[in-house]
């Protein structure tokens, strides 16, 4: 049922997308992006999938060539395979990587956990920077310091069934500064991942940097969803079109910005994701 579901999203989506956006539109579309601008936006995407990578080693103890392979593996699955299924490529290629459950397990919640947050702050920084560039700036030192705070409460958390090992892994993974660290990292790879998909986005609508982050949040957003459309398609354009429509811009607007930074997005996991899968099906094991 979720594979059909996840398929009808994306037929729906296609099937509205096409009544609003005449295909002669569809062509100026994606000529309206110059390959510098394509260049630039696949850039700041290779940095952002780098600071994630070096979170994840952290995380899991990884050097950073193989969480770096692990990640680009597991967000391009994750964006092609339907109804989230592609999560499960996270355990199954960590385990080639000599991981054990567990401890992929509770990196993955954490490192989940630390995105949220991220995203959070990347949206309430930006917003901040509306009404002055020294209420970002304390915006973003407060999320740090709450971030570098948190680690301290862990000792509350009661030890029932599996919390009692969440807890275990929590107070010995997780110090201040580490979690301070990890913080900085997600917040500094969604940022530089905006800044491309805005590169890509302008090519369409002027719009306001520090509104548009908050289209690229209602599109990362959906992305945690139990079930998306095919590819993202038709859910990554909702949660986008929201985010625009709060930020004044039309709704043919969002859709044909919506549409195209999902493409970058799915395109650039692919240059990532394809090679890295191929590594990690013929390499990983041999060099471990």
């Amino acid at each position: 049922m979720k594979l059909l579901l996840s398929a009808a999203l994306a037929a729906l989506f296609f099937l509205v997308f096409f009544r609003l956006v005449p295909p002669e539109e569809i062509l100026e579309l994606f000529s309206s992006v110059s390959a510098s601008t394509l260049a630039l936006a696949f850039l700041l995407y290779s940095v952002s999938q780098i600071l994630r990578s070096l979170r994840w080693s952290l995380l899991l103890g990884l050097p950073l060539r193989w969480s770096l392979l692990l990640n680009a593996a597991n967000v391009f699955l994750n964006v092609l395979l339907p109804a989230r299924s592609g999560e499960l490529s996270w355990f199954y290629y960590a385990k080639r990587l000599g991981l054990s459950f567990k401890a992929s397990l509770w990196s993955f919640l954490v490192g989940r956990l630390y995105d949220l947050a991220a995203l959070l702050a990347v949206v309430v920084v930006f917003k901040a920077l509306e009404k002055g560039p020294l209420l970002a700036a304390g915006a973003l030192l407060s999320a740090a310091a709450v971030t570098a705070v948190v680690p301290l409460t862990f000792r509350m958390t009661p030890e029932k069934g599996r919390l009692k090992e969440l807890k275990g892994f929590l107070l010995r993974e997780l110090t201040p500064l580490r979690s301070l660290t990890l913080f900085i990292l997600s917040f500094a790879s969604f940022t530089v991942k905006g800044l491309g998909a805005y590169a890509v986005a302008r090519a369409v609508y002027p719009f306001p940097l520090t509104g548009f982050f908050l289209a690229f949040f209602g599109g990362e957003l959906s992305s945690v969803l139990p079930v998306h459309g095919f590819m993202g398609f038709g859910t990554y354009e909702a949660g986008f079109v929201l985010g625009m429509k709060l930020a004044g811009a039309s709704y043919e607007e969002a859709l044909k910005a919506g549409f195209l930074v999902h493409l970058y997005l799915l395109l650039s996991s692919a240059a990532w994701g394809l090679p890295a899968i191929a590594v990690l099906h013929t390499s990983a094991r041999k060099s471990l």
